[in-house]
This record gives C-alpha cells, structure tokens and sequence, in this order.
C-alpha cells in the first residue's frame, strides 16, 4: 500500500494514503520518472551524432488527492502547510519500503466546488534522487568496552580501549554516486587528518590541528561541499583550510575502500563516515 508523508520547514507532517479521512489520496506521479537531458553534437558530414554529457533533471512529484469533507477547513490547511520557498521532505512508502527527497511547492491547485473537492499538490525535487530514510555508518576507529560483569578493579584499570582498523569499506548498492559525511575526532593533540581512497588513489587532507574534543565534519555531496570544525561547542566554516586541490571524496557503486592517516598523533583521532543510500526513483 503506497502512503505519502511530507514533512514542512517547522517539522510538521501530513500523510496521504488510499481511503483516508477526510482527505484521500486519488494518485501520485513523477516518483518513479528517471528525466536525463543528453547532450550530443555534431560534425559535418557525420553520421549521427557524437555523445557529450548526460544531466539528471529536476524531479516534479505531483501528489493527487480528494477532500471528502470539511472543505474549508481541509482547504486552508493544505495552504497553511505547504508553503512558497520554505524547504520540506516528502517520504514515498510502498509496503516496507520507504525513501525520501526534499522539496519546494510549486503549486496547490484546489476545486472550488462539488460534492467531493479534487485538490494537486505539484513539488519541485531540485535534486532528484530519493535517499532512504537512515544514513549508514561505517567506522574506522571504534572503542571497545572493557568494562565485564563480575567487577573485578586491577591495575591498570581500562573503561575502553581503541581498536584502530585504519581501513573501512564503504559498500554502495545504488547505481548512484554517494556524498559521504567524513568526522574525524579527536582525544589528543592530531596534526593534519586526511582520508585517503584506496581504490582511486584520491586523498582529502585538512590542514589543521585539532585537540581532545574537537571534530572536524567534512560533507561531500552535491550542493553541500563543506568543512566544519567543532570545538567547545562553537561550530566554525573551515573549508579554507581543505589541502590544495580539494578532493571531495564520494563511494561510488560497489565496495569503496578508504584509510584515514594524520601527521602527527593518528592514535587518538576517531573516524566515521556516513552515507545515504540514494535512488534515481522510488
């Protein structure tokens, strides 16, 4: 059974589904559509034309619904919530399957009159991949509990210890490139974090000095390529400080192995990197 959730700016949601009270969902379209412009040129006197590039288009979900009553009230509530310019997600669920994008309205259009009133709700997808609904993380340095039940207290007495894998394999099953969010944290004194891919002998280094505490959030996806430090609770833009070519690491569709290094003090930095599985369509 197919449902649809779109949540605002203020966090709020309403959900249409197929026989719902007192609004219902009739149809959706543009979830499953897949929109490439191609571009080719051509050369005199050849046959055909020659490929250039390919772009995923805008994505242009319409959602389909009746108000079976209360028609003033329904009426000012679909306006009061799907407002102009404010970013919100819709969330497409098919049986236990369920995936999400972000959107802009594009228009309300409501029928005025008659027993049942018809209403469309059109958004604007600007990316036009659907993403699931929880990230996945993949850490390269993780802390082991050492705590154990009996309690039996000797010297030296660890709560946890590190256990460094260095190298973390980031799988992607989509068909799609993924941005990753890369953190690296710190329980000392590290000198320069970097990430380094295995398989495309690509590294993304920050020159920066970072001390217990602080984390360094680099994002790499499309439309959100930042670098962040957090210290003392103050978050600061530090994208000036990527080393010189920048290098916005992505997992592209199979296994993505990647090793993360320092200059100096690589046993007390942490990292994890996180990812969203993204789909050309519901």
């Amino acid at each position: 059974m197919i449902r649809i959730v779109c949540e605002n700016e203020q966090g709020l949601q309403m959900a249409f589904s197929y026989g719902g009270d007192p609004i219902c969902l009739v149809a959706t379209d543009g979830f499953s559509d897949s929109d490439y412009l191609v571009n080719t040129s051509k050369n005199s006197g050849q046959d055909g034309e020659t490929y250039n590039s390919a772009t995923a288009q805008k994505r242009n979900p319409v959602i389909t619904v009746e108000i079976m009553r209360d028609f003033v009230a329904q009426r000012e509530k679909l306006h009061s919530f799907f407002q102009p310019r404010a970013l919100g997600t819709v969330y497409h669920y098919d049986g236990d399957t369920g995936r999400k994008a972000n959107y802009y309205v594009e228009k309300i259009d409501i029928v005025e009159s008659g027993a049942t009133r018809s209403a469309t709700i059109s958004l604007i997808c600007p990316d036009p991949k659907f993403y699931d609904l929880t990230e996945s993380i993949t850490a390269l340095a993780v802390w082991k509990g050492c705590v154990k039940f009996p309690l039996h207290i000797h010297e030296p007495f660890y709560i946890a210890k590190k256990i460094n894998t260095l190298i973390g394999n980031v799988a992607n099953d989509s068909n799609v490139t993924q941005g990753l969010t890369i953190k690296f944290t710190a329980t000392g004194t590290v000198v320069n974090p970097s990430l380094y891919d295995v398989n495309r002998h690509n590294k993304m280094q920050i020159n920066i000095t970072i001390h217990s505490g602080d984390t360094v959030i680099v994002t790499t996806a499309t439309g959100n390529k930042r670098v962040r430090l957090v210290s003392g609770g103050v978050t600061t833009n530090i994208n000036n400080l990527m080393a010189y070519p920048p290098v916005w690491l992505q997992a592209y569709q199979g296994d993505n192995l990647f090793r993360y290094d320092a200059d100096s003090g690589i046993d007390s930095l942490s990292v994890s990197i996180l990812h969203t599985k993204a789909y050309w369509g519901v």
